[in-house]
């Protein structure tokens, strides 16, 4: 009996895929420089600059983790088939998490400029991006597992699917924002990134991620059905804010008890405490990590 089962045709075709994700990856350098109108090598190499370097090391993470989504599962029976659907799911894929940071850039930051703040060795904002940017990274990947087959139907089920989860992103990401100045009194959660505050920075990614992760979930809730793309989208836009709110409250119950009577808006607005905001932060990932595993 054969312990290890070892199809040629098979195996050749998952080779050919990561051939074609390893060349997508390699486009990391241009897709940075494009995106962001930054030399690379000057910023690190010249400069020294953290904020770019976080910046650039979370696209790299988000990248390869987005791209797992194109070779998940059995590949095509024909090669060419699969070649083609991994390398346009690849080129769209980093194509969205483009768009992402421009989402944040104008719609969720307005405030800040995301390329000048990295230019001036922000590590608050640096983080900011990389949150930003993992967070999108996770939701495509769900999606790109979630959507079956490759023709026109799944092409618009995956660009569906990231526009729905993208503005439930951006609706809580806002929300947030609207009741920091309540809790805060006054208080503007993009000053504070402006200002450098790393506490409140780590929060904001963390929340970021956490929130993709409770999204995420409906890729496991709402089946894929080709020919009903608009139903589907419906279920998964219901499936992904239950999914955020059931979060929220395992995110405020973890946060009650392993910060137990600690005063984390004083913590991480004004002491800017770094341990405060890198905790919260690990709940909110962690709780969204439990929730998309379900």
């Amino acid at each position: 009996m054969d312990i290890i089962y070892w199809d040629h045709y098979y195996n050749n075709i998952i080779i050919l895929n990561l051939l074609i994700v390893v060349l997508l990856f390699t486009a990391l350098r241009i897709f940075s420089g494009v995106t962001s109108h930054i030399s690379a090598a000057d910023e690190l190499l010249r400069k020294d600059n953290p904020a770019f370097g976080i910046s650039l090391a979370a696209t790299m993470f988000a990248i390869t983790i987005m791209l797992t989504g194109t070779i998940y599962g059995s590949p095509e029976a024909d090669a060419r088939y699969a070649i083609l659907a991994v390398g346009v799911f690849g080129f769209i894929g980093i194509a969205l998490m483009a768009l992402t940071r421009v989402i944040l850039d104008k719609v969720t930051l307005p405030s800040i400029s995301l390329r000048d703040e990295i230019v001036k060795g922000n590590i608050a904002v640096g983080i900011a991006d990389a949150g930003n940017i993992l967070a999108a990274a996770v939701i495509l990947r769900a999606v790109l597992i979630w959507v079956i087959g490759f023709n026109m139907e799944s092409l618009l089920a995956l660009l569906s699917g990231y526009a729905v989860s993208q503005c439930v992103l951006t609706a809580m990401t806002l929300l947030k924002r609207h009741t920091y100045r309540i809790f805060y009194k006054g208080g503007d959660l993009q000053e504070q990134l402006k200002n450098g505050n790393i506490a409140v920075a780590l929060r904001f990614a963390g929340r970021k991620i956490g929130t993709a992760f409770a999204i995420a979930t409906a890729a496991h809730i709402v089946v894929y059905e080709q020919y009903e793309v608009s139903q589907i989208l419906v279920a998964w836009f219901i499936a992904s804010v239950v999914a955020v709110i059931v979060w929220e409250i395992l995110c405020f119950a973890a946060e009650q008890i392993i910060l137990w009577r600690v005063d984390t808006r004083s913590e991480v607005q004004e002491q800017k405490n770094i341990a405060i905001g890198a905790v919260q932060a690990v709940i909110y990932i962690a709780m969204g990590l439990l929730i998309s595993s379900i």
